[in-house]
């Protein structure tokens, strides 16, 4: 517990010194005003300064800027710095109309590059000292038995700019260095160390297991790709480390500090969402009530992160008398489905009938986008056929998923579970915009619909 309050008291003040200095890069862009001592309110002028750094703040969390890993590399760090400040900028300047600012586009603009002076010679200088903190300092345990694994180990660990040391072991090795670190120092003291995987072309059923123990015990789990598969693998989670490449496969996205923006952004969306439907949804329940009997929602327990069992909500688009079970206890709609009624065939192609899960979105069940949510009793099924499928509860279940906009009904459940674990893998707010766009262009279309 102390290695994860130094960590995150070691993020805030991070945070709090870009801030500080942004800030600070602000007024001194308010210098170039010919008019700041006969035109300038100040008590506006203050209020624009705070929204800026509001949406410094939103940018730099989104863009992933307060990864542990990353805080510690000198580059990476102010390249994301730079970026967060460039879409603050932009936004800024279009979004908001100079009538309705008292901050001027020539000090917005000054700003940026003022501000990445005094944040870029900052963080060079406090990468060094984070990484000098004992739960900051990276320890990767390279696991392989080859040269390969060997060389990577001794590069990182000579270094000196890594900030970074390395030990290679085999599988069983890592094993037994976590048994005797739980022993020793407790289980936290793992949690803070990464792995590399260069196994070459290690069976699947090992790199399962091994990719299995990795997520649970580690901060972040990395894989040297072999030549052929740095064709296939996505650049977006590359990460050199004393040069060598390296691809984020586990690890930090199920922590991320991006999840504190996308559940705040799950609250405002949901009510806004719950508010500008209603007409929709009060129309959709008499016309369920009408045309057959029964309820007008459907409600089913499903599992959301954790494990955890909740009550999903649904407009009923089958008829009551109908539910149909297998030994799972469920049987999944297929095309043509005879329980469906006139009026759900409706709901369904449109994702009408789901509009009531933006409820559970809002309680903190579910979010706008993550893998679709299961029951337990086909969850328990396909863990013992699918060695990933305990991954999808790293996060909460979605009201959209990259399965619901890339896929169908029927899809296989592999297939649904290939899309859930790319979108785990690559969990960001360029990933979640492109599926919340995507579901617009589906739910209009009514394609993929049963």
């Amino acid at each position: 517990m102390v290695g994860l309050r130094e960590q995150q008291g070691v993020r805030a003040l991070s945070l709090a010194t870009d801030l500080l200095l942004y800030y600070a890069a602000l007024s001194v862009a308010t210098l170039s005003r010919w008019d700041i001592l006969t035109q300038v309110d100040f008590v506006l002028l203050q209020r624009d300064r705070l929204l800026c750094v509001v949406i410094f703040l939103l940018a730099s969390i989104m863009l992933g800027r307060l990864n542990l890993a990353r805080l510690t590399d000198r580059f990476d760090l102010i390249y994301h710095t730079l970026v967060a400040l460039a879409v603050t900028g932009v936004v800024l300047v279009t979004l908001l109309p100079a009538e309705l600012r008292m901050i001027s586009r020539r000090e917005l603009v000054l700003s940026v590059p003022i501000a990445a002076c005094f944040l870029g010679v900052w963080q060079y200088v406090s990468a060094g000292m984070i990484s000098r903190f004992t739960s900051l300092h990276r320890l990767f345990y390279v696991v392989g038995d080859g040269d390969e694994a060997r060389r990577i180990a001794a590069e990182i660990a000579n270094e000196p700019s890594a900030f970074s040391d390395a030990v290679c072991v085999s599988f069983r090795e890592l094993k037994e260095e976590c048994q005797r670190l739980d022993a020793t120092l407790g289980p936290d003291h793992a949690s803070v160390k990464s792995v590399i995987i260069c196994t070459g072309d290690a069976q699947e059923s090992v790199l399962h297991e091994l990719l299995e123990f990795c997520e649970q015990r580690f901060r972040d789990t990395f894989v040297h790709p072999t030549l052929t598969n740095a064709l296939l693998l996505h650049h977006g989670n590359l990460m050199p480390v004393a040069g060598i490449p390296l691809v984020r496969v586990a690890g930090e996205q199920s922590s991320s500090p991006y999840l504190y923006a996308k559940r705040t952004t799950d609250v405002l969306v949901s009510l806004i969402g719950l508010t500008l439907a209603a007409p929709i949804c009060l129309v959709t329940a008499i016309a369920v009530k009408l045309t057959s009997p029964g309820p007008v929602f459907y409600a089913q327990q499903r599992l959301t992160k954790g494990g955890r069992p909740f009550t999903i909500y649904k407009f009923r688009s089958m008829r009551a008398d109908m539910e149909l079970k297998d030994a799972s206890g469920h049987v999944l709609a297929q095309r043509d489905d005879p329980r469906i009624t006139p009026v759900g065939r409706f709901i369904r192609k449109h994702r009408i009938d789901e509009i009531p899960q933006l409820y559970n979105v809002l309680v903190g069940d579910m979010s706008l986008v993550g893998p679709r949510p299961v029951w337990k009793e086909f969850y328990d099924q396909q863990r013992e056929e699918l060695p990933l499928f305990d991954r999808r509860l790293v996060v909460r279940p979605g009201l959209a998923s990259l399965s619901h906009v890339l896929g169908s009904y029927s899809s296989t459940p592999e297939d649904r579970l290939r899309y859930d674990l790319v979108y785990i893998n690559t969990l960001s707010f360029d990933v979640d915009l492109r599926v919340l766009l995507s579901t617009v262009r589906v739910v209009l279309s009514g394609r993929g619909a049963q």
